[in-house]
């Protein structure tokens, strides 16, 4: 890997490690409202069925994030403040999809998240597709790492399908 590669591959990394920062401390607002919501209707979290669950987790944390990728990497400086503080952008594509299927991971692993807390709360086995909700989203977040090591930081298997890349700024 040549040098100006492997300065994009850390750069993606450590912008990604700045962008899901700021979202986990937006998570953590989050649960901070919704356990206070859950103390004073005196409402266990566990109890709530996995859909309404996911459908509140997508609605408060998934579209915002969305929005705020979806925003910051289609705007004019084509990157998140992750991508900007390390000085590279998301060029060319459909920055739409490349965002849908980069938080796919992500959304299907709530959803497995969910499903594993209610049947943990009626003391049932969960079925095999529980599982793959858990285990396939990590696979396809590998699959999206050795894709960025592979293409020296320049695409990954989400930058493929939409045409998009990763560019350092000059």
């Amino acid at each position: 890997m040549n040098p100006s590669m492997k300065k994009l591959v850390i750069r993606r990394l450590l912008a990604g490690m700045i962008d899901y920062g700021c979202i986990m401390v937006y998570a953590l607002i989050l649960l901070a409202i919704f356990s206070g919501v859950y103390f004073v209707l005196q409402i266990n979290p566990a109890s709530i069925h996995p859909l309404l669950a996911q459908a509140i987790g997508f609605l408060t944390l998934t579209i915002p994030v969305f929005i705020y990728f979806y925003r910051s990497e289609n705007g004019s400086y084509h990157g998140t403040l992750g991508k900007r503080a390390l000085k590279i952008r998301v060029v060319g594509g459909n920055v739409w999809l490349r965002n849908v299927l980069k938080l796919l991971p992500w959304e299907l692993g709530h959803a497995g998240v969910h499903w594993m807390i209610f049947f943990a709360n009626i003391e049932e086995e969960p079925a095999l597709w529980h599982w793959v909700l858990l285990i396939f989203p990590q696979l396809l977040t590998l699959g999206y790492w050795i894709s960025i090591l592979l293409s020296q930081g320049r695409t990954s298997i989400y930058d493929l399908l939409t045409k998009c890349r990763i560019e350092m700024k000059v």
